[in-house]
């Protein structure tokens, strides 16, 4: 995958009002943009990796003219939803505003 995005690592999150910020220990950070981002969801799987239902927090953004599912997996499964709300509450705000 493109810039080792395929990469399975631990990751740390942050949102801020500039993007979503993904740092990977042993891995090659990245760094979304809010104009990039597409969409959040909860999923039970990505790429052969099969959760419990709600699992898994699937960011979709785009790269290019290419839309890139990312998945992510909390110790803390319960903030998926506010992640979930949280993003797709910014890509709502942005788009009305473009």
């Amino acid at each position: 995958m493109a810039h080792g995005l395929g990469t399975r690592s631990r990751a740390e999150l942050t949102l801020t009002d500039a993007g979503l910020e993904v740092e990977r220990p042993g891995a090659a950070d990245f760094f979304v943009p809010t104009a990039a981002l597409r969409g959040a969801r909860l999923d039970k799987g990505i790429a052969g990796k099969v959760l419990t239902e709600g699992g898994l927090l699937v960011v979709t953004w785009a790269h290019g003219d290419k839309l890139i599912d990312s998945g992510f997996r909390s110790d803390r499964a319960a903030e998926h939803t506010e992640w979930v709300d949280t993003l797709n509450q910014m890509i709502n705000d942005t788009e009305g505003a473009r």
